[in-house]
C-alpha cells in the first residue's frame, strides 16, 4: 500500500455557466449571446447588441481556454467574447478544395482545435441527380478556412442527433441514420460504424448526444413514440396514431452500438429541441436538454430529474445551441497518439477495474484497481480545467492493488484521477466534499 501527501496546491475557479444565443424573431430577427442560470431559468443576454441576424443551427464550440464561443452565421463563423459578448471576428467559411458546409461542429480540448462535418452536394448532369459526400475537417475561426482531414467520404448524410468528441481518443461522432460512426481524428478515416440497437427494440430513437470526460462515457436521450391503431371512417380504413413521446436518460457504448437505459421512468413527455443539443456539468454529474420552453437537469447516476426549470427570456423567444464552460475542460491533451489504436474506455461498467473510496472523499481516498500484468502505473490528478495537481508513477503488481492518497489538503470540489499502464489509462471522478 502507498500512502502520499500532497503539498499545497492553488485552485483556479470553475465556470459552470451554460452559455448559449437568445434568438428573436419578432419583431425583427436578433441573435444575442446569452448565459443561463438553471435554478431559476433566467436567460440573461451577455452582448449588448445583436451579433447576428440568422444561425446555422448543426454547430457551435466554446473554447474555455480564451473564453470564446463560435457558431455559424449565414455563411460566416462568428466568434463572441464569453466576458463581454461583444464579436470581436467574422469570416466567411472558405474550403480550398471544393465549397462545403460545415456542420456538427465541436471544441476539441485536447488540441484546441474546431471540428466538423464537410458537406458537399454533387449533382450529376448525365442522371440529373445529387448525392452527398460528408468529411471530417476542421476550421479556423480566424480566417473562416477549412482543412478537409478525411481522404474520401465517409457517409452520405448525417442524421439531426448530434455530435460528440472523446477528446482522449481523438474520436469525433455523429450518425448517419441508423448508425454511430466514429471518425479518426488524426486522418478522418472511419474507424468505427455500428448500427444503434435500442435497449427496447422497435422504432425507438436515441438523439442529443453528449461526452462525459468525468466518466469517458457518450450519454444521449432515449425517445420512445406511443401509437395506437384506430378506425377512421373517412379513409375506411385503420391508421396508425402517434399518442405521446417519452423521454428516458440512457448511454451508448460506440463501439457495439448497444444503448444502455439509465432513467427507471420516463422523464418529461413530448420531445425535445434537437438545434439546442445537451451538455453536461461535470460538477453535478448532470445532463441537461432544452425542450424548447423548459430546460430539464438528469442525474447521471440515477436517471431521474433533478431539475426542470421554464425559461424566461424578456430579450428573445429561443435559446439554443448551449454550452457549458467546463466539460472536457481537464482534457487537454490526447491519450491516444497518432497511429495508435483507439480504445474504448469506460463505455461499460462492467469493465470498470478502478474504484475510488470513499467517494465523496474528505481527508484520504483508497484507489482500488486490478492489473493483468505487474508493472509501473501513473497516477495523476487533475482539476475541472486540466491543470496538473498531482503525477506520480509507482509500482504495481499483477492482481489487486491498493493505493491510499491523502486529500486533506485539497479544496471541495471535483476532480480527475487518471492511472496509466502501459497505453491502458482508466479514469474516474473523485469529489472532496466537508
Amino acid at each position: 500500500m502507498l500512502l502520499t501527501c500532497f503539498t499545497t496546491c492553488a485552485f483556479a475557479q470553475v465556470n459552470n455557466t451554460f452559455y448559449g444565443l437568445a434568438r428573436s424573431i419578432s419583431p425583427t430577427n436578433e441573435v444575442y449571446l446569452a448565459e443561463l442560470n438553471t435554478s431559476s431559468g433566467m436567460v440573461t443576454n451577455i452582448s449588448s447588441s445583436p451579433v447576428a441576424q440568422v444561425i446555422n443551427l448543426t454547430g457551435a464550440s466554446l473554447n474555455p481556454y480564451n473564453n470564446t464561443y463560435h457558431f455559424l452565421g449565414t455563411n460566416e463563423i462568428k466568434t463572441i467574447d464569453l466576458t463581454t459578448g461583444a464579436l470581436f471576428n467574422s469570416a466567411v467559411i472558405s474550403n480550398p478544395l471544393a465549397n462545403s458546409y460545415f456542420d456538427h461542429f465541436r471544441f476539441n480540448h485536447s488540441d484546441s482545435s474546431i471540428y466538423g462535418l464537410l458537406r458537399r452536394s454533387i449533382f450529376d448532369s448525365i442522371t440529373s441527380t445529387t448525392t452527398t459526400e460528408i468529411y471530417l475537417g476542421t476550421i479556423d475561426p480566424q480566417t473562416g478556412v477549412i482543412q478537409q482531414i478525411s481522404p474520401t467520404s465517409v457517409a452520405q448524410g448525417f442524421a439531426m442527433k448530434g455530435s460528440a468528441i472523446d477528446p482522449y481518443q481523438k474520436v469525433f461522432y455523429f450518425f448517419d441514420g441508423p448508425n454511430i460512426i466514429g471518425l479518426d481524428m488524426y486522418n478522418g478515416l472511419i474507424y468505427s460504424s455500428v448500427p444503434v440497437l435500442s435497449p427496447t427494440g422497435g422504432a425507438n430513437t436515441f438523439d442529443n448526444i453528449s461526452y462525459s470526460c468525468v466518466d469517458s462515457s457518450m450519454y444521449g436521450l432515449i425517445k420512445e413514440n406511443h401509437s395506437s391503431t384506430i378506425y377512421d371512417p373517412i379513409l375506411m380504413d385503420s391508421i396508425t396514431v402517434l399518442d405521446s413521446t417519452t423521454l428516458r436518460l440512457g448511454k451508448i457504448n460506440p463501439g457495439s452500438g448497444v444503448v444502455s437505459v439509465i432513467s427507471p421512468n420516463n422523464i418529461t413527455n413530448g420531445g425535445f429541441a434537437y438545434n439546442s443539443g445537451s451538455t453536461i456539468d461535470p460538477s453535478t454529474m448532470t445532463y441537461y436538454f432544452n425542450k424548447g420552453d423548459t430546460v430539464v437537469g438528469v442525474s447521471l447516476n440515477t436517471g431521474l430529474v433533478v431539475s426542470y426549470t421554464p425559461l424566461s427570456n424578456s430579450a428573445g423567444q429561443f435559446f439554443e445551441l448551449m454550452r457549458i464552460h467546463s466539460n472536457c475542460a481537464e482534457a487537454i491533451k490526447p491519450i491516444r497518439l497518432n497511429g495508435s489504436t483507439p480504445t474504448f474506455l469506460n463505455s461499460d461498467q462492467s469493465d470498470q477495474t478502478f474504484t475510488v473510496v470513499p467517494n465523496p472523499a474528505s481527508d484520504c481516498v483508497n484507489l482500488k484497481y486490478d492489473l493483468l500484468k505487474s508493472g509501473p502505473i501513473r497516477i495523476r490528478i487533475l482539476n475541472l480545467f486540466g491543470q496538473l495537481m498531482y503525477d506520480k508513477t509507482t509500482m504495481a503488481f499483477n492482481g489487486t492493488n491498493n493505493t491510499m492518497l491523502m486529500t486533506n489538503q485539497f479544496s471541495n470540489g471535483i476532480y480527475m484521477i487518471e492511472m496509466q499502464q502501459g497505453e491502458k489509462t482508466i479514469r474516474q471522478r473523485l469529489q472532496i466534499e466537508r
